[in-house]
């Protein structure tokens, strides 16, 4: 079992510093759904699956994808070839 994370493993990972941590810390809570830490008293402390959970899927500065692709595709650059696209995505319409 390996340890939890202490605050400045979680600043690090995050990319603030550690003085910014502490003081934003329940905003991130509140705003980013950041876990909460496991420990009351002493050195703040958060469990390492959940919190390597949080940054995989909703870290503040991972950039936000379009539905469920991994990628957006590129603009087209008129209608007749934006049509085309969906054409080929979603086969004929009925008319």
């Amino acid at each position: 079992m390996q340890p939890p994370y202490s605050s400045t493993e979680v600043a690090t990972a995050i990319g603030v510093s550690l003085d910014t941590f502490y003081r934003t810390r329940r905003l991130r809570q509140e705003r980013d759904g950041l876990p909460a830490p496991i420990s009351k008293r002493g050195p703040l402390k958060w469990e390492r699956t959940g919190f390597d959970a949080w940054l995989t899927r909703n870290h503040p500065m991972r950039p936000k994808t379009i539905a469920n692709d991994a990628f957006a595709p590129p603009p087209a650059g008129n209608d007749d070839e934006h049509r085309e696209r969906l054409r080929r995505a979603y086969g004929e319409p009925d008319a």
